[in-house]
């Protein structure tokens, strides 16, 4: 039987703090690209969690097919890459992830290792597992997918609290609380699963700004992909009186110009702005986020302050 179509995978609920509960257990966030594998008769399919096929992107994945011990599944994970002192690099994923020739993935694939963090199993020998408590869907998991050097099962912690505060001191990007009876709900956020963020920090280009009221209340955000600039949102929180000041006054002394982003900013009608304003991408700020969207741009983003850095090591 062929496994059914791709589809919208669990998302989870925010939670400010970590907590220890006898009825939850606790995982690593891993700061990667959400995938669900496919696998039956016809072979295996990688999709996204916006459900874009990412088959292609990921060759050495394809050892699931002789690896696992099941006629067809349904697998739910993070696809990780790692950078300096072997954490997860979201930059370095997203390198693999947005590779599009062939000879770009085969050469991507020798250079930048990756790895299928897997946490789920949804679908099993043409049987739904989803209504299953997650201690069962971890048991079955466990039978079937053998770890190997490219996939691993994520491991399961009791306390949320100290898994977070390891976290914290490393520098990654948070923890998952799941809860044990819980089912998957595909397609839905769901408070059985809970995340707690921990706050990264990026350096960015500044490609532009948005005005109201003729002062620049917003800076539009970008970082370097293969010699192109590639926008990652825009940015308001966190500038001072004296920074919007300069800024305008940058603003208004510069002749009308294009964008400088590889594609131009498809930002939505709103009244927080009347006005937009691009620049030549000279400026440097550094930014703190939650999290990247999955339009590869950054939630709740606030700017720290201006960097004396060069744009061009501003890189994905």
């Amino acid at each position: 039987m062929i496994t059914p179509k791709p589809f919208d995978p669990m998302a989870l609920v925010m939670v400010d703090e970590p907590f220890d509960d006898p009825n939850h257990i606790a995982q690593i966030k891993w700061d990667g690209v959400r995938m669900l594998a496919y696998l039956d008769e016809t072979g295996l399919s990688l999709f996204n969690r916006r459900k874009n096929e990412r088959t292609a992107n990921y060759p050495e994945l394809q050892e699931l097919k002789t690896q696992v011990k099941a006629r067809s599944l349904i697998l739910d994970g993070e696809i990780v890459a790692l950078g300096e002192g072997g954490k997860p690099s979201f930059s370095n994923i997203l390198r693999r992830d947005l590779a599009k020739s062939s000879d770009k993935i085969r050469l991507m694939a020798r250079q930048l290792p990756i790895y299928y963090m897997v946490f789920d199993i949804l679908y099993l020998d043409d049987r739904w597992l989803v209504d299953e408590p997650l201690t069962t869907r971890q048991e079955r998991l466990a039978e079937v997918v053998p770890p190997s050097a490219q996939v691993q099962l994520v491991e399961s912690h009791a306390t949320g609290v100290q898994l977070f505060r390891v976290m914290q001191e490393q520098g990654m990007e948070g923890i998952v609380i799941k809860e044990k009876a819980g089912r998957y709900h595909i397609g839905d956020r769901h408070p059985t699963w809970k995340k707690v963020k921990y706050f990264r920090k990026l350096n960015a280009v500044v490609g532009g700004a948005t005005l109201r009221g003729g002062n620049v209340n917003s800076l539009l955000l970008g970082l370097y992909h293969e010699g192109q600039l590639i926008y990652i949102g825009k940015a308001g929180s966190g500038l001072n009186n004296d920074s919007i000041a300069a800024l305008t006054a940058f603003a208004r002394g510069l002749p009308k110009q294009g964008h400088p982003f590889a594609a131009k900013p498809k930002l939505p009608a709103s009244t927080a702005y009347d006005e937009i304003v691009f620049f030549p991408p000279q400026l440097v700020v550094e930014v703190q986020f939650m999290e990247w969207t999955t339009d590869m741009t950054l939630r709740a983003p606030t700017i720290q302050g201006f960097r004396e850095r060069d744009p061009e090591e501003c890189v994905l």
